[in-house]
């Protein structure tokens, strides 16, 4: 599977920590952070209202003073900078077990199979973006096949969310700035005097020019961002106690070698999980291959889990999306979400060979609710699945209104409670197809009806089931009736309809007919 890194640029890191320390200041005010330079003091960071007024980093506090005049200017605090950073980094562990800092204010996320947990990685672009604005943060964010790419698209980019197709890093690069490179000020300087501006000018200059005028420190930069040389991160370490992790004799590669660790893996860690009375809802496997690339595996569940076959089935479901290498060394397991859980009781787990499906549904028996969230947490795993949707009731009396499709999750996939005594077709038509009005008995009940063109006569009907509209929730629907018939015809169709309104009130009802199913 090839590696996508996802690259947050904080922008205002410093100056919105500083408010967030501050919340009397003004946040329209002109806000500098300088640090000393020498016996000078240089601006390190500024807010937005300073930079609107042409402050810049790097500059002189004196300048930046004699350009506003009411500039409110305090010492950076970088130590304490960075640690709310690896915090940071921390918390964002909730979007990929693979979290590095980018100092000074950026961040490195490896999303690789993460992104379908939140429906793709324009979604969880958007998601990581939204619950950094949450916070107060400013946020530019860049997807893409390497960290150095994801990075220079971050901070030079078009567009303040960027999402670049796997395999098109090298089009995307070329109309930035060769800064985007993280070159430092020297190299920058150098390449500028031989008219070299853009990553394409770079990229159109031969390699061993480069070498001899700049070392290899500039096509080292450049090869990172376009993949053809790695870049290790240093990851953060999850905090938590819930882990466990096995060193092995010999590295391992194969399938089979894999799922066997994973299971001793997922032994340990429910046996964990079960002494604290606690259940997983987030799992991570990190393989550590010999070549310092850390691949990772992140599974969610439904509810509270602590029983080892059902973790453990969950990860090796996803055996191939772990690409070993020259062999994996190390293997390790995390609990990155837990939530109290009672204890395991004799027969909580479905039996395994009830069916082909590994005991999702017995043979027989209609789904369980407990069958359907073990099914749909398997299902919302899976490689590839961007979602799973399901149908959730609502509380319209309407047959087109009364369930909605949702991403609602999957621990509350429930049956339908509410139930008629009527039957309901097999067949819906959403919305209901209009007919002319029928020819109607004594009685207001259908006796004939044309339906694509064909006149029917009605053998027997069955009503009215009177539904009216769910007027707290819609105030056009306040007073709204349907009259529904169930009507076999001579051939031996059977049809739903229904008329809107009684017949006899016009505020009822227009008094049209309408199919709304087919038995």
């Amino acid at each position: 599977m090839m590696r996508r890194f996802l690259s947050l640029w904080l922008p205002h890191w410093h100056t919105t920590l500083w408010h967030k320390g501050h919340p009397e200041a003004d946040p329209a005010r002109p806000l500098a952070l300088y640090g000393r330079e020498g016996q000078s003091r240089k601006i390190m960071a500024v807010n937005q209202p300073a930079r609107d007024c042409g402050v810049e980093k790097g500059q002189f506090l004196a300048m930046a003073r004699s350009l506003v005049p009411d500039l409110a200017a305090h010492p950076i605090t970088p130590a304490a900078d960075a640690r709310a950073l690896h915090r940071l980094a921390s918390w964002c562990r909730c979007f990929s077990p693979l979290v590095a800092v980018d100092p000074p204010d950026g961040l490195w996320i490896d999303s690789t199979g993460c992104a379908h947990l939140f429906g793709g990685e324009v979604a969880m672009l958007e998601t990581v973006r939204d619950r950094l604005m949450a916070q107060g943060h400013a946020v530019r964010a860049a997807l893409a096949d390497t960290a150095g790419a994801a990075h220079a698209l971050a901070r030079f980019g078009a567009k303040d969310l960027l999402c670049i197709p796997s395999g098109s890093v090298a089009a995307a690069l070329d109309s930035l700035p060769v800064a985007a490179l993280r070159l430092d000020d020297e190299e920058q300087s150098r390449l500028g005097l031989l008219g070299i501006g853009r990553v394409a000018d770079l990229r159109a200059v031969p390699r061993a020019a480069l070498t001899r005028r700049f070392g290899k420190a500039v096509l080292c930069r450049l090869d990172q961002a376009l993949g053809h040389q790695k870049e290790a991160l240093d990851f953060e370490q999850p905090a938590t106690a819930l882990s466990v992790k096995r060193h092995l004799m010999e590295p391992i590669g194969t399938a089979e070698s894999i799922a066997q660790v994973m299971d001793v893996l997922c032994q340990d860690i429910a046996t964990l999980l079960q002494k604290r009375g606690l259940g997983a809802r987030r799992v991570d496997l990190l393989c550590h291959r010999v070549d310092d690339v850390v691949q990772a595996v992140r599974v969610g569940t439904a509810e509270p889990v602590n029983e080892a076959m059902r973790l453990s089935r969950l990860l090796q479901e996803r055996i191939e999306t772990i690409d070993p290498g020259f062999g994996i060394e190390v293997m390790s397991l995390h609990v990155g979400h837990a939530q109290p859980r009672p204890p395991v009781t004799e027969g909580a787990m479905l039996p395994e060979s009830s069916t082909g499906a590994g005991g999702l549904l017995q043979a027989g028996r209609p789904p369980t609710g407990e069958s359907l969230v073990v099914l749909a947490e398997r299902l919302r795993n899976k490689p590839g699945l961007r979602a799973i949707y399901h149908l959730a009731e609502t509380d319209s009396p309407f047959p087109e209104m009364a369930q909605t499709q949702g991403l609602a999750p999957v621990s509350s996939l429930e049956g339908a409670s509410r139930r008629s005594h009527w039957p309901r077709p097999t067949r819906l038509f959403a919305p209901p197809r209009a007919i002319a009005a029928p020819e109607l008995t004594d009685h207001d009940a259908p006796q004939g009806f044309v339906w694509q063109g064909q006149k029917l006569r009605v053998c027997g009907a069955d009503g009215p089931e009177r539904l009216h509209g769910a007027w707290w929730q819609h105030p056009a629907q306040a007073g709204a009736i349907r009259d529904y018939w169930i009507v076999e015809t001579e051939q031996g169709d059977r049809f739903w309809l229904f008329r809107r309104g009684d017949g006899q009130h016009p505020w009822s009802g227009d008094g049209a007919w309408f199919v709304h199913g087919l038995f």
